[in-house]
């Protein structure tokens, strides 16, 4: 009996952490105020570092301090504990599901929120190492953020671009550093010691930073910094341009994705609430926002067409409820 109310209410909580799932109501709700939290506790870190507002605020920095790590540990609990039951969950085995949820990139961030309360318990203190690890909290609002999918997927299609960018970067702050060590070194043997100090300097002058702490006197000197800003400055414009233009790229493609799926599906205006949903879960699905996925829906939901289809396949597919998708034909409940 135990067992099974207990199965029950973790099924109840599943919709709260199921980011696979379009977002209830109460999952909105929870979102919005852990991200509330997670924004007071981290301005709390920053503020804290003040000597003046510490000796002041001392106790209340403590209070919320405390009181976040309480909320960050029984979330972190929650998360493990109902990790089977997600629609994308690894393994519906009770122990080894939960083991390989607690290893992916999103569990990790989430014990480190707790990692400083736990090291304290442990006997380690509240030294300002452990302080700082409080600061990537910040990680976990990119759990909701359909942004950074985005970005995920444009460094992996543009892997080698990138690498090769890097490289030219990477070759040009070698040698820039050597070449500035050998003319300007007799001249500045304090800043210009070795190879390595010179390309502190070479990396202020790749990235146009130019903190002037230091500079080349010879003229030989002043015609090499000229070249390099000039070459870091074409090597960065490149690379932003690469991930500009590789990022609109990747938006597009899902746009048409979905747009695939709307002309593909058998929905008319006015949409019905579970067609709405239906095409708001595909969008979620590609990492589109709602306000993207909302003016792609009214660009094209006039168009009657066949099945909902698969944007990835061309399979027709069938959006339940529940938020799960099969090979049927899209329909209401009701038939």
């Amino acid at each position: 009996m135990l067992a099974a109310a207990l199965a029950k209410v973790r099924l109840r909580l599943v919709p709260l952490f199921d980011d696979a799932q379009s977002p209830t109501p109460a999952a909105r709700l929870f979102n919005a105020a852990l991200a509330v939290l997670i924004v007071l506790n981290v301005a709390g870190v920053v503020l804290e570092s003040v000597p003046e507002l510490h000796d002041h605020y001392e106790l209340a920095f403590w209070r919320l301090e405390q009181g976040a790590t309480a909320i960050f540990a029984v979330e972190y609990v929650l998360r493990v504990w109902t990790s089977i039951d997600l629609e994308a969950a690894p393994s519906q085995h009770p122990l080894w599901g939960r083991l390989r949820y607690m290893r992916s990139f999103f569990a990790i961030v989430d014990l480190i929120s707790i990692l400083p309360a736990i090291l304290g318990v442990l006997g380690a203190g509240d030294l300002r190492t452990l302080r700082l690890l409080r600061l990537l909290r910040m990680l976990k609002l990119t759990r909701h953020a359909t942004i950074f999918g985005l970005l995920w997927d444009v460094f992996r299609e543009e892997a080698r671009s990138i690498a090769a960018v890097m490289f030219i970067l990477a070759l040009s702050l070698t040698i820039s550093g050597s070449l500035m060590y050998m003319i300007e070194g007799a001249e500045q043997p304090n800043d210009f010691s070795s190879i390595p100090a010179a390309m502190w300097w070479a990396i202020e002058t790749l990235t146009t930073v130019g903190y002037g702490d230091i500079v080349p006197k010879t003229v030989l000197g002043k015609i090499v910094g000229g070249v390099v800003s000039v070459v870091g400055i074409a090597a960065l414009a490149l690379f932003t341009s690469l991930i500009t233009i590789s990022f609109m790229d990747q938006l597009r493609l899902r746009r048409q994705q979905l747009r695939q799926a709307i002309t593909q599906s058998g929905v008319k205006v006015p949409l019905s609430a579970f067609e709405h949903r239906a095409l708001q879960h595909i969008g979620r699905r590609l990492d589109l926002s709602d306000e993207q996925i909302e003016e792609t829906v009214a660009e094209l939901t006039s168009d009657p067409a066949a099945p909902l289809a698969c944007p990835h396949c061309g399979r027709s597919l069938a959006l339940h409820f529940d938020g799960r998708l099969d090979g049927a034909p899209l329909q209401s409940p009701s038939g």
